[in-house]
């Protein structure tokens, strides 16, 4: 079962190959080297960023890395129990060692690829099916969305009134985007029904979707209550990250940043989201007062406190736990 989907998304055009995705990571790959150039042109003109240095600042460089580190532990516990409450089968090894492949995946490869290493490697051992797999991830980025938009809305219209925010007129136009995007949507199915294939697809994404569909439960509320400690943990590895490079950050003022680089996330972008992250960052630390030379030195050590260390072990246990990146090819043209 796991090696007939890959086949069938990639006939459609729908596959890691396939031009909609050629598409998207063309997409994100302009947009990433688009806010790099102009991230550079503009950290030119700072002061030299600063680092930790001393064994105050290293200590709380080395807690924050466990915060986060932590918060990726509690990450794949909550796939975990996604994946069994729809139907599946995983060793908690599996969850555990897969969310940090995963986490590879998404910060060196395009496209997120590390989502598909997921389900690739997971789908045989869990016995389930490819889209199953599919659907809990998305449920992962639901409940994500959902935390995080939400903490971004309280904090920067509430909480923090003083902040800069995104304009009306910015809001109106992502409004009548995601309008259009419906509106799109809508006129597919409609193209679809009278075609006589609405049913049929229907029926093939119904999987990818049963997941999310299930979060409207007791369930769903747990899992929230589990995202939300995922993203405290977060929350404080971000926090000490700022007092490690010596910047003053309330911890209201670190969730705000938290919701912002959620936004920007939704943007297409190349691996890792870097341009766009780092331009949230930037724009974040600058809107709560801190200086460029401030923002740029938060950024270059948020970026090694979220990315270098999971990398790392995502890259050791691909290597030494699933066969490494020539395994993964094999099982994707099997």
């Amino acid at each position: 079962m796991s090696t007939n989907a890959p086949r069938s998304s990639g006939a459609s055009g729908d596959g890691p190959s396939g031009p909609r995705n050629r598409a998207l990571t063309a997409l994100g790959a302009a947009l990433s080297i688009a806010c790099l150039v102009a991230l550079g042109l503009w950290a030119v003109r700072q002061e030299a960023p600063t680092l930790p240095s001393g064994p105050v600042p290293l200590a709380e460089l080395g807690a924050a890395i466990a915060f986060y580190l932590a918060g990726c532990a509690v990450r794949a516990e909550r796939w975990h129990e996604l994946l069994r409450y729809n139907g599946a089968q995983p060793r908690r090894a599996d969850s555990y060692g897969l969310l940090a492949v995963g986490q590879f995946g998404n910060n060196v490869l395009p496209a997120r690829a590390g989502d598909a290493l997921r389900v690739v490697l997971l789908t045989p051992r869990a016995r389930t099916d490819a889209r199953t797999v599919i659907g809990t991830i998305v449920a992962e980025r639901v409940l994500d969305v959902v935390v995080l938009v939400g903490l971004f809305v309280v904090l920067a219209y509430g909480v923090l009134g003083g902040v800069d925010v995104p304009s009306t007129s910015r809001l109106a136009f992502a409004a009548l985007l995601v309008a259009g995007l419906l509106a799109a949507a809508g006129a597919a199915a409609w193209i679809l029904h009278r075609r006589g294939r609405l049913r049929r697809v229907l029926a093939f994404i119904a999987p990818m979707a049963e997941a999310t569909r299930r979060l409207r439960s007791n369930h769903g509320m747990r899992l929230l209550g589990i995202t939300f400690a995922v993203w405290a943990l977060e929350w404080v590895a971000w926090w000490l990250t700022a007092r490690a490079v010596g910047i003053d950050l309330a911890l209201l003022e670190i969730g705000y940043l938290m919701g912002l680089a959620s936004i920007f996330a939704l943007v297409p972008s190349g691996p890792g989201y870097v341009g766009t992250f780092d331009a949230a960052i930037v724009f974040g630390v600058r809107a709560v007062g801190r200086t460029g030379a401030q923002a740029l030195s938060y950024l270059l050590l948020l970026r090694f406190v979220v990315t270098v260390p999971i990398t790392l072990i995502g890259l050791v246990v691909l290597v030494f736990g699933y066969g490494g990146v020539g395994r993964v090819r094999a099982l994707v043209r099997a």
